[in-house]
């Protein structure tokens, strides 16, 4: 993630700099597609993940109603890393997909260790909205405990995201990389690019944003991400206009475990 005041205040940017290209060098060990059935196909690819000596499986289940669902398995036996800034996946949208409604806690901005005030609800809103002008860039705009996001063009298609059960979003107009600073002050938000496509992240959680101050204090141990196993999964579902993301939200599936033989171990 792009660091917070905070985190410069604790060092995370440096303490956790090995996981911020992680996912970017990972290396394709193998891929399998697999027939479930008649209307499900299971992708799963096995990756390495030589910057912190991990391993991560990603399977993707493809369901016959257009359905497509996302399970990520990140497994580590080196407890000499140092904490993740965040786990989940990003991806990004049309610019059309501007329109958004979620149901989560907001309306605004909340993480896990700032949220007590962000009621879980039905919101409405656009993805401009989502920033936060903060004078030094940083990590902005996310949202806790959400069962669905939606994200829609002028004519009601899109795309709706479903926790399974819940997950972290984040829709900006700025990729994590035009926040990110190497040291705080550097940028201020008439420095950042305004991109038209929706950098979406779909995330299992993330560190907490805030310590007992904002020069040493790391957050709460509970609001901390050691590295172990994380596991999470989302379902991804194309919207028609006219869609009601609710309804369609309360959709259950039998979800195939990965088949793939080889171990994570």
């Amino acid at each position: 993630r792009a660091p917070t005041d905070n985190d410069f205040g604790n060092n995370m940017q440096k303490i956790s700099a090995v996981w911020r290209k992680a996912g970017g060098n990972r290396m394709l060990e193998r891929l399998e597609k697999t027939r479930i059935n008649d209307h499900t196909i299971q992708v799963t690819a096995d990756y390495a993940l030589p910057d912190v000596r991990s391993r991560c499986r990603m399977t993707y289940t493809i369901l016959g109603t257009g359905d497509l669902i996302v399970r990520s398995d990140f497994t580590t036996n080196d407890n000499t890393l140092p904490e993740l800034p965040r786990f989940g996946m990003s991806m990004v949208l049309p610019k059309e997909f501007e329109r958004l409604s979620f149901y989560g806690r907001g309306p605004q901005e909340n993480y896990s260790d700032r949220k007590t005030a962000s009621d879980v609800g039905v919101y409405t809103s656009t993805v401009t909205e989502q920033f936060f002008p903060y004078v030094s860039p940083q990590e902005s705009g996310n949202k806790t405990d959400v069962r669905w996001a939606a994200f829609r063009n002028a004519d009601g298609a899109g795309l709706l995201a479903v926790g399974m059960p819940t997950l972290n979003f984040s829709a900006l107009h700025h990729s994590v990389e035009d926040l990110t600073q190497e040291s705080r002050g550097l940028k201020h938000p008439v420095d950042l690019p305004i991109r038209e496509e929706v950098y979406l992240n779909l995330d299992l959680a993330q560190r907490g944003v805030g310590g007992d101050d904002s020069w040493w204090a790391k957050p709460h141990t509970q609001y901390c991400l050691y590295p172990h196993v994380y596991s999470f999964s989302f379902r991804l579902h194309p919207l028609r206009a006219g869609d009601d993301p609710m309804k369609l939200s309360k959709a259950r599936f039998e979800i195939p475990a990965p088949v793939l033989a080889t171990s994570m171990e």
